[in-house]
């Protein structure tokens, strides 16, 4: 077997092929697809081995298809070298979140490749137990029961020198147990809950590449970087955080792009980026459709639907909010955060819908097409019922949300009804109901309302050439390599808002 190197964050590979021939009357030759192999094959289904004094040996090779892996306790994967799922590949991890030695993880030293594919998904989920139960249907507005967010296991931890992390079509869920005593190591302490997936380089920045995939369940925030490189395209993130957690929760330094996604039922925010005092956070957000998110967070000014706090800046286009407790927030000041990168910030073509723009009565919640006393403005193509105020000498809006205007902006969902799913405690909702489908009617306000390469007039590309991290890193980013296995698959901004655009180019999942 030759030796596996890493070059440039990349793998060097060694892949073996299956071919099959015709008679030889037959002149074509049948080829099949072969299955990738890097290193060797792992062909124990119990993890981890023990070497000779019980200590767990690093994983490294290739999970095969068809194989179900048992994970009893933390694994890692060590510096320069590579896991590499094949498709259809199914991971069972045996916690029980009782403990942090009961709730293992996986530590990604090295690189870490699922490579599923739309017909053979991966899956990374928890081995359910008489006591270790999963979730179902009738959970939909229950977080202190709901076994989505008990925290099974530990998630995708990686180290500062980790090279990659990358999930295509796979399936995570249950994750958000506590950390233990190497919690410092990672910018924790003990007891918190771990993040579904926590990077964050101290040298060279590593790759979060994440397409295609389902996040469903988790106890805090489900992905958490910082310092790397990222693309997060075409997900569903649903049930994530408790009482308290956004879906994508991106810290300083990293730089990329998240687009495409579906996240609903999400504690806090769907999406969120923060950079810190003194470092910044580039990260365009473009054609998510988010639903149903902000109403587990009871603390005021964190949470509604897409949030960008201290020095976070990036393109933010085309994107659809539905019954979230809030819109687009360009923050001002949060409970936590202090001011968004306004400079580095450009916002339009977003489509706000709100159920509820009065008190529901009681404890219940309302919701607002923009937070007044921020920096968001309603810009000239957006759709929402939103009416600017007077600019503040600090920059802030004091604008007023037209309450009369709840459910003018339906955009029109294919097999979703947003005016029913207002009423009462439907906006509470945090299961995706069977049979959703967030493609757009004929008639939809957000088609054709969007952003994208060839458009012109208010369909056209945005610039702003005296923002000069908005002109270094272009709108999608240009940081990651681009396709084959390694790279980044990356769909450019749709001339249609959301998700679930009508030329069917973005998000493929069904529910």
């Amino acid at each position: 077997m030759k030796k596996i190197l890493f070059k440039s964050g990349l793998v060097a590979l060694v892949a073996m092929s299956v071919i099959s021939s015709c008679k030889k009357s037959d002149e074509h030759v049948a080829i099949s697809k072969p299955l990738l192999i890097v290193g060797q094959s792992i062909s124990d289904t119990i993890l981890p081995k023990k070497d000779a004094a019980g200590n767990a040996i690093p994983l490294k090779g290739t999970m095969l298809s068809g194989k179900t892996y048992h994970i009893k306790s933390n694994v890692t994967i060590n510096e320069g070298d590579t896991l590499y799922l094949q498709p259809g590949v199914t991971v069972l991890v045996e916690g029980d979140g009782l403990s942090p030695a009961s709730s293992p993880a996986i530590y990604v030293n090295g690189a870490l490749v699922s490579d599923g594919t739309k017909e053979k998904p991966n899956w990374f989920t928890v081995m359910e137990t008489s006591t270790v139960k999963k979730s179902n249907a009738s959970y939909t507005d229950d977080a202190a029961n709901d076994p989505a967010f008990k925290g099974y296991w530990g998630g995708f931890q990686c180290g500062g020198n980790a090279k990659l992390l990358l999930l295509r079509w796979t399936h995570v869920e249950y994750t958000g147990g506590a950390w233990g005593e190497d919690a410092a190591q990672y910018g924790a302490a003990p007891g918190d809950a771990r993040f579904t997936i926590y990077m964050n380089s101290t040298k060279d920045l590593g790759s979060l590449i994440v397409e295609d995939s389902w996040f469903y369940g988790s106890k805090d925030d489900g992905i958490r970087p910082s310092n790397i490189k990222m693309s997060l395209m075409r997900n569903t993130f649903s049930k994530m955080g408790g009482t308290g957690g956004e879906a994508t929760n991106i810290k300083d330094g990293v730089i990329g792009d998240m687009a495409y996604n579906l996240t609903y039922g999400i504690a806090t925010n769907g999406l969120k980026t923060s950079g810190a005092t003194g470092k910044g956070c580039q990260v365009n957000i473009y054609n998510n459709t988010v639903v149903n998110c902000g109403f587990r967070q009871t603390k005021a000014t964190r949470n509604g639907s897409i949030n960008t706090e201290t020095n976070a800046g990036g393109f933010i286009f085309n994107n659809i909010i539905v019954n979230c407790k809030a819109g687009l927030r360009i923050s001002y000041a949060s409970e936590k955060g202090k001011p968004s990168d306004t400079l580095n910030t450009l916002y339009n073509n977003n489509l706000t819908a709100i159920g509820r723009g009065t008190p529901m009565g009681g404890a219940e919640q309302y919701m607002v097409f923009i937070e007044s006393n921020q920096f968001t403005l309603k810009q000239s193509n957006d759709l929402n019922g939103y009416v600017n105020g007077t600019i503040a000498a600090n920059g802030t809006n004091n604008g007023t949300n037209t309450a009369t205007d709840s459910l003018k902006y339906d955009p029109m969902f294919a097999n979703y009804d947003m005016a029913a799913m207002s009423k009462d405690r439907n906006y509470r909702i945090n299961q995706i109901p069977a049979g959703a489908d967030f493609h757009l009617k004929s008639g939809s306000p957000a088609i054709g309302a969007g952003v994208y390469p060839g458009g012109t007039g208010k369909n056209a590309i945005p610039s702003k050439p005296n923002a000069p991290l908005l002109v270094q890193y272009g709108f999608p980013t240009k940081v990651l390599a681009a396709g084959e296995i390694f790279g980044a698959n990356i769909t450019v901004p749709n001339k249609d808002l959301g998700a679930f655009p009508t030329d069917n180019s973005g998000n493929q999942h069904t529910y």
